[in-house]
């Protein structure tokens, strides 16, 4: 693999530490603000667990792809050339977009799993505190030297719990709940890397502080 560039080396280095659950949490319900501008206008469709985990695929699909792209980009042509640094840019930019997009799809199914199932183990407020508990140890260790690179780890297994999730759905396994939060809690991870690369390093409240494309040290 090439060598990263200062911006995506800078967004590891910031990443990888032990970040608190309050941490996570802001973070977590601001990229749940953000997903909702993600959602189309009009008919939302069937407000059905299964339903709104079918229209996350496309978003891991897209991010997949976005953050395997990010990793093979040459660091020094991408880091000179303003062209590589818009390429850049747009790449940090559908990581976001994508993840923020998949979690909020998430959290709605998480949501209509509790009542469809009417049952209070399997809602967002039950889950999200292990939500939360999983992306601090996976953002400690996170590193580009991995195999695969920890962005690209998140992203993987963030579209593979979604599918795992969809097929306990159809044969209403009970784990589904805790696999659509093993799913949000690799998405968690990828919003952090995308707030650290977008200039969000504070955030409060759900809402971001800063904005703009990656930033190097």
């Amino acid at each position: 693999m090439a060598p990263l560039s200062r911006s995506l080396a800078s967004v590891y280095h910031r990443a990888a530490r032990a970040w608190s659950t309050g941490e996570l949490a802001d973070r977590y319900h601001a990229a749940n603000e953000r997903g909702l501008g993600d959602m189309p206008a009009g008919d939302p469709g069937p407000d059905r667990p299964i339903s709104h985990l079918s229209t996350a695929i496309p978003r891991t699909i897209s991010l997949v792809a976005a953050a395997h792209v990010l990793h093979v980009l040459p660091g020094r042509a991408t880091d000179r050339d303003p062209d590589g640094t818009a390429l850049l840019t747009h790449l940090f930019s559908t990581i976001d977009e994508t993840a923020a997009g998949a979690l909020h799809r998430c959290q709605l199914a998480l949501d209509a799993l509790g009542r469809e199932r009417q049952d209070p183990l399997a809602t967002p407020d039950e889950w999200l505190p292990y939500v939360y508990g999983e992306a601090v140890e996976e953002l400690k260790h996170t590193s580009p030297d991995a195999k695969p690179p920890g962005l690209i780890d998140h992203a993987e297994q963030s579209a593979r719990d979604i599918a795992r999730a969809i097929y306990h759905l159809d044969i209403d396994e009970p784990t589904a709940p805790q696999t659509i939060a093993d799913a949000l809690s690799h998405l968690l991870a990828v919003c952090v890397f995308a707030d650290l690369a977008a200039g969000r390093d504070r955030v409060k409240g759900g809402e971001g502080k800063g904005s703009g494309g990656p930033q190097a040290q």
